[in-house]
C-alpha cells in the first residue's frame, strides 16, 4: 500500500488518480510538471508509476495487435453520436 504524503503539493492519491490521464496526454501542463515533480521525489509513486505505465504500454500493444471488430466500431460509434 502507498503511503499518503504530499510531495510538490500533491497526495500520493491525487497522483494516483491522475496517471491515466497523465499517460494519455490528457493533463494541463501545469498539473503535468507537478505530477512529474512528485513523482520524482516520491519513492513509493516511482515505484507504482512505473509499473502501472509499464502494464498500460504492454496492453495497448497487445490491444494493437488485434482488429477491433466491425460491429464493435458500428457500436461505439452510435453511442458517441448520441451524446
Amino acid at each position: 500500500m502507498i503511503g499518503e504524503q504530499r510531495v510538490a503539493g500533491l497526495l500520493c492519491s491525487e497522483v494516483l488518480a491522475g496517471l491515466s490521464d497523465y499517460l494519455d496526454g490528457d493533463l494541463a501542463p501545469d498539473v503535468r510538471g507537478s505530477v512529474e515533480a512528485h513523482v520524482r521525489a516520491c519513492d513509493a509513486c516511482t515505484r507504482f508509476g512505473g509499473r502501472f505505465a509499464e502494464t498500460v504500454a504492454r496492453l495497448r500493444c497487445s490491444l494493437l495487435d488485434e482488429p477491433v471488430p466491425d460491429d464493435v466500431l458500428a457500436r461505439v460509434r452510435a453511442r458517441l453520436t448520441r451524446r
